[in-house]
């Protein structure tokens, strides 16, 4: 082997079962379950159901409405942490408030987030002859 040392595969260690399936740039948006808009308004569903309630905020600032959530826990002898949050950003749809947007918690842990459009100052309809 002219002094070139190989590496056997008894050398490599070898990834353990529970990391194989880890895909860390998984680009799949786990929290969102639903984002729907119509004419009348915004409707944004949430996954929070990994979350407690003062755990979670929702805020709207310069017409983007900003859904924050952060969950942490500790063994009672430090040994073991788990640390899990996520952050969302919707931009506000034109005709809708920020005093119009309301968030619902649902028991099953489905954080909905809706803002009503505002109608149109005036609705004139043109009749073409």
């Amino acid at each position: 082997e002219n002094g070139w040392m190989f590496p056997r595969r008894w050398m490599l260690p070898s990834l353990k079962s529970e990391f194989k399936d880890m895909n860390l740039f998984q680009s799949k948006d786990s929290e969102v379950i639903r984002v729907k808009e119509d004419d009348k308004k915004m409707e944004v569903s949430l996954d929070t159901s990994q979350y407690r309630p003062d755990e979670l905020s929702v805020s709207v600032s310069a017409g983007v409405v900003t859904v924050e959530g952060k969950h942490e826990e500790k063994a009672e002898d430090g040994s073991k942490m788990v640390s899990r949050q996520f952050v969302r950003k919707y931009t506000l749809p034109s005709g809708a408030k920020p005093e119009d947007v309301v968030s619902n918690l649902s028991s099953d842990g489905v954080l909905v987030i809706s803002a009503n459009k505002s109608p149109p100052a005036i609705d004139v309809k043109i009749n073409q002859n």
